[in-house]
């Protein structure tokens, strides 16, 4: 075991002093810039049958190199590089090194400011483990934090929260997430499922004002966009909000969370709610 763990780290040397020697080469010949000739690093596959087994540490000397060369070096095309490195390289000698994927889409998204880029690199991260929830938690994080495409980060976070060991709260930010998006409908279910779910009290309370908000919200909108239709049809507001159900636009009236009915102006078609808002500012 030991002689074949020597193996592993000399061949892993000797692919490093070589790719070292061809930069070294290169850069004498032609005064290029000494990050190009990392294109011609093995391909991770290459690499993984010829480490004798040893694959991991080979992804793991490789990864250390790596650091040291995005803390030190100033290629100009070192950005270029980071699928190569990490994905292509790395990511093939150990399909599940989660630094390496994630270290890629932190410089892509932070130090290239290129969220598309990383997000490529946590999808084929996902596409090679689809059991971690890591990656869809951190594409739905740049999705929402640098891209505002707060449908796209929904679709990764509920990824994230339905695989085994997610966290609990990878379901709060889903069940957010479809708020941004203006989906009141969905985030009022995801966070009703949340609350009933909630065993700590912080969570549930936290939970309870999302759900009390948002069901004042619905309510309203539809209730203000019956009020409307009934103008519309009648040329007048409705004298009430009983009016509704007599004209079959609703079978009964809402009551806000709190158990208060909404309340009504006719003389300016205005409803609003007793309860006051938990959550969010109006």
């Amino acid at each position: 075991m030991l002689r074949r763990a020597l193996v592993a780290l000399l061949v892993a040397g000797a692919v490093g002093l070589a790719a070292v020697s061809q930069t070294a080469l290169e850069r004498r010949r032609a005064g290029r810039d000494e990050g190009w000739s990392l294109l011609y690093l093995p391909s991770g596959r290459y690499l993984r049958a010829s480490s004798l087994g040893f694959a991991p540490v080979v992804a793991d000397l490789i990864y250390l190199w790596s650091i040291q060369y995005y803390g030190s070096e100033d290629s100009a095309i070192r950005y270029d590089l980071v699928e190569r490195i990490y994905v292509d390289v790395i990511g093939e000698l150990d399909p599940r090194y989660r630094d390496a994927y994630t270290l890629a889409s932190l410089i892509l998204s932070v130090e290239v400011r290129d969220p598309e880029r990383a997000l490529r690199v946590l999808d084929t991260a996902m596409q090679r483990n689809p059991d971690d929830w890591l990656y869809p938690f951190e594409a739905g994080f740049i999705a929402f934090n640098q891209l505002r495409d707060y449908e796209r980060a929904a679709g990764y976070y509920g990824r994230a929260a339905g695989l085994p060991g997610a966290p609990a709260f990878t379901r709060r930010v889903h069940a957010e997430m479809f708020n941004r998006a203006g989906d009141k409908r969905s985030s009022y279910v995801r966070w009703l499922e949340v609350y009933e779910g909630a065993e700590d009290e912080t969570i549930r309370n936290l939970a309870w004002s999302h759900v009390h908000d948002l069901k004042i919200e619905l309510d309203l909108t539809q209730l203000r966009e019956l009020v409307g239709e009934y103008r519309d049809s009648r040329g007048a507001w409705p004298p009430s909000l009983t009016s509704l159900i007599a004209i079959g636009r609703i079978a009964s009236l809402p009551v806000d969370p709190e158990g208060l009915p909404y309340l009504y102006d006719p003389a300016t078609g205005k409803v609003r709610a007793q309860s006051k808002w938990r959550m969010f500012r109006r």
